[in-house]
């Protein structure tokens, strides 16, 4: 009869490097503008000033090529947004409501976060992407 080595005993492998003994290089992020965010985007990355607010947690948001409605779930957040407040989306998603229109939306890996700098553009408002029906085929 063979005998065999007790479990969790044995030859040990060395230690495996923890995630603290690598430094990856930091990259500066790509910003986009709204004409450009698509149904069933993730990373999405813009600099808006706040328009106005749709329901509640909801603002219309916007940059000098549309706006878009930006879900805000952060209570102590949402009361610091007001018109023309400068906001920075970091690592947004796009949600589609009822199947159909643009959200912008934050995760544990996004941020929604009131800019310490002063967006100097027009919002274009006649072009809110949230309102066009999108199908997916």
């Amino acid at each position: 009869m063979e005998r065999s080595e007790p479990r969790g005993r044995g030859r040990r492998s060395p230690r495996a490097p923890r995630s603290s003994d690598y430094s990856a290089p930091v990259r500066k992020p790509s910003f986009k503008k709204v004409e450009d965010i698509e149904p069933e985007m993730t990373g999405v990355n813009v600099k808006l000033l706040v328009v106005g607010t749709a329901n509640r947690g909801e603002f219309i948001m916007g940059d000098d090529t549309g706006t878009v409605v930006v879900i805000v779930n952060n209570p102590e957040l949402s009361a610091r947004l007001a018109e023309g407040t400068s906001v920075v989306v970091r690592n947004g998603y796009v949600q589609m409501k009822e199947d159909s229109f643009i959200r912008l939306v934050t995760n544990e890996w996004g941020k929604v976060q009131v800019s310490d700098e002063r967006w100097d553009f027009a919002v274009k408002k006649n072009n809110n992407i949230s309102e066009i029906e999108y199908t997916v085929e």
